[in-house]
């Protein structure tokens, strides 16, 4: 199984066309929303506008995952693409990281293995 940061570096780095965006500090509530003006990636009561729902749901990946900044597609139809393959490794990732962790009782413990963890594995 490749790991988030073989995906990036194959599927992303390897584009031409990217610009890079400063992520929201990681909060334990991190949601999509649309308002009048737009999509909005919220990491607590901070947020980042989206151009999209797609690069909302690009650049949650990658702040779940713990990263501050992330070089980001700027054709959409490319995004499109490969979303669905980046959101499916990171939820068998996430699948695999939650089996050992549970076993950890105390949640910041828990917390602070997970980050490290994600941190590792998107060299």
């Amino acid at each position: 199984m490749k790991t988030l940061g073989e995906f990036y570096r194959e599927k992303i780095l390897s584009h031409k066309n990217l610009i890079t965006r400063k992520l929201p500090e990681n909060s334990d509530t991190i949601k999509i929303e649309r308002d009048l003006f737009g999509w909005k990636l919220y990491s607590g009561k901070n947020f980042i506008e989206c151009r999209s729902e797609d690069e909302a749901r690009y650049l949650k990946v990658f702040l779940e995952a713990g990263l501050e900044k992330i070089r980001v597609p700027k054709d959409d139809k490319y995004l499109r693409i490969i979303l669905p393959e980046l959101e499916t490794l990171k939820s068998k990732i996430d699948k695999i990281i939650n089996s050992y962790a549970e076993s950890i009782l105390d949640a910041k413990i828990r917390k602070r293995l997970k980050q490290e963890v994600w941190a590792e594995i998107s060299k």
